[in-house]
């Protein structure tokens, strides 16, 4: 897509103008309205999923078909001139804002949890993939330290590895949440190879069970609503963005993030 990048001196004025308590969100019709009727948008690679109305200008959120799946980007389209606009957007103690969720993406997180554990009074979201090396070095790290949180696993198989669904299937085969989590444990920190039981021929397309290929889609589903772009990715109760080491290594709040295995 041959679209400049929103430059931060031009977001100044762009970026001051309204609160999000003031915020309108904009219904289906309105969005197809504004794919219609702004060219860059108009292209069939491109589906504008959510849109505010910030006063004087439209804060929408893009997901763009690439080679390797989709990219969610941030755009901004004043309404007096039409200019589009497509970058990073900053308040104005230059910090980096992400598109709000909406009741609708909150709504798609929770009913993506494919299974809970702890009897914490704070919720973490985390998205973890079995066969991600990231992933299971986090686990590792994690045994025991979790006990103040209520932690919501989303078991997000990226498309590249080949036994993650495998995996997924036998974790979710598990009778209740303490089976499962069982189970991932198993697989991802004794390195349990039980799953093999469910992986087909080589070069063979693996195949869920009805019951959970929509619990995976839906966990699918709650990754890409948390704008999770790699495992593991872990969200507080406000699904913001947390640091994983520092969770596990330290009291103290996380605010930076470390690296992931990238999509």
């Amino acid at each position: 897509m041959k679209q400049k990048l929103l430059a931060l001196t031009l977001l100044t004025t762009l970026l001051g103008t309204s609160a999000f308590a003031e915020d309108i969100v904009l219904n289906t019709e309105k969005l197809n309205e504004i794919k219609k009727t702004t060219r860059v948008l108009a292209k069939p690679s491109i589906q504008v999923s959510e849109g505010i109305d910030k006063g004087t200008y439209y804060f929408l959120k893009l997901n763009v078909k690439q080679n390797r799946g989709s990219k969610t980007v941030n755009a901004f389209l004043e309404k007096e001139s039409g200019a589009l606009y497509i970058g990073t957007r900053y308040d104005k103690n230059g910090q980096k804002m992400t598109f709000p969720l909406t009741k609708k993406a909150i709504e798609t997180i929770k009913k993506g949890i494919s299974f809970s554990y702890g009897k914490g009074t704070k919720d973490l979201y985390v998205v973890t993939d079995p066969e991600c090396p990231y992933c299971v070095n986090f686990e590792k790290q994690a045994l025991g330290k979790l006990d103040n949180y209520r932690v919501h696993v989303i078991l997000y198989p990226l498309s590249f590895h080949k036994k993650a669904p495998a995996m997924v299937e036998w974790i979710m085969q598990g009778q209740d949440d303490a089976e499962k989590k069982h189970r991932m444990e198993d697989v991802m920190v004794n390195n349990s190879q039980e799953y093999m039981a469910f992986m087909g021929k080589k070069g063979q397309k693996f195949n869920y069970t009805d019951t959970i290929k929509v619990k995976i889609d839906n966990a699918i589903a709650a990754a890409k609503a948390l704008r999770a772009t790699g495992t593991p990715s872990v969200y507080d109760d406000k699904f913001s963005k947390v640091n994983w080491k520092s969770l596990v290594t330290s009291k103290v709040a996380p605010k930076a993030v470390v690296k992931q295995e990238k999509k």
